[in-house]
């Protein structure tokens, strides 16, 4: 044995002599074991589908089984609240739509978070725009014409909304700070489709992938999508900036790990997300949602953070909308 084997094995005595565990000294290459994806939302949302496509694949690319934990409750407050507080050690992440990140700081009283403190940001992984939606009774056929007809009777309009801190709801909101177009936003615990169809609510702002079901109802029209350019099987709807330059709201889909998890780990599960999102069965997959891969860097994800959290701040300022308890 030479001098230099003599002092690794004369290190692993000495390290066995003091309790810790030789497997630990052994294994050290992340990830060695199961990984948790927290999902603030229930099943069959559009979080759960989309993340639940990414959590597949992912654990193809780092070779480790991955798990999605469902945790519901209170806007999404419950499940990053549960993210905010894990072991930083990259075993368990946070996958979210935006709402959780840039807009609940603004909209929900006592947020027990603060995610540019508490979450590190990882990829964003997919992006998809909502669309303004009218019942077909309403004398509108184009969006410019829809802000025509709100500014002109402000408040005839019934808009539905899955709560008040909610895109749709804060959508409304940014139309009218950015047009003076005034809907009446009307509050809704679950899926208001039906009511649009029957006239009960004249207006929505709904998720992409509901749009074809709806239009085909022949109830119903699209007007514009909300993203920033037309996403693929939307083509022949316009995009609202086309008509309000400025209004950008994408649904946007990112994987954040607790603060403090070492930079190597962040690194290496950038890549790996990155690397999903290039993959073409899930470009594929996500386009039939009316969604579109976008793998970004942990730093292109914290500018996006930055800017969104600071554009709502500033409509929910300037609409003087009080947090929801």
């Amino acid at each position: 044995m030479n001098n230099t084997a003599r002092r690794s094995f004369a290190t692993l005595l000495a390290t066995a002599a003091i309790g810790i565990p030789w497997a630990s000294i052994a294994q050290t290459k992340y990830p060695s074991r199961l990984i948790t994806i927290v999902l603030p939302a229930g099943a069959g949302t559009g979080v759960d589908i989309i993340g639940r496509l990414g959590a597949q694949k992912l654990s193809e690319v780092l070779g480790q089984p991955v798990v999605i934990e469902n945790v519901v409750g209170a806007s999404g407050v419950i499940g990053v609240q549960k993210v905010t507080r894990a072991k930083p050690d990259g075993y368990t992440l946070l996958f979210a739509f935006n709402q959780t990140i840039t807009m609940n700081p603004h909209v929900v009283a006592n947020l027990p978070y603060a995610p540019q403190k508490e979450l590190l940001p990882i990829s964003e992984f997919a992006a998809a725009p909502f669309v303004w939606m009218v019942n077909a009774q309403v004398p509108v056929k184009t969006f410019p014409e829809l802000v025509a007809y709100a500014k002109s009777q402000p408040g005839k309009l019934a808009m539905g909304v899955t709560g008040f801190a909610s895109a749709a709801y804060l959508g409304s909101q940014l139309l009218a700070y950015q047009t003076g177009a005034e809907v009446l936003p009307v509050n809704y615990a679950g899926n208001f489709s039906a009511d649009l169809i029957s006239n009960v609510v004249q207006l929505s702002m709904s998720p992409a992938a509901q749009v074809p079901a709806l239009v085909a109802s022949g109830k119903v029209r699209a007007l514009a999508q909300t993203g920033k350019r037309r996403a693929e099987g939307l083509k022949d709807i316009p995009t609202v900036s086309e008509t309000v330059p400025g209004y950008v709201i994408d649904a946007w889909y990112g994987v954040w790990a607790p603060a403090g998890t070492p930079k190597d780990i962040v690194a290496t599960l950038t890549e790996a997300w990155r690397s999903v999102a290039s993959k073409p069965e899930i470009r594929e997959r996500l386009a039939a949602l009316s969604a579109v891969a976008v793998g970004s860097t942990a730093e292109e994800l914290d500018a996006l953070i930055r800017n969104e959290t600071k554009m709502w701040g500033d409509v929910v300022k300037a609409r003087k909308i009080t947090p929801a308890q």
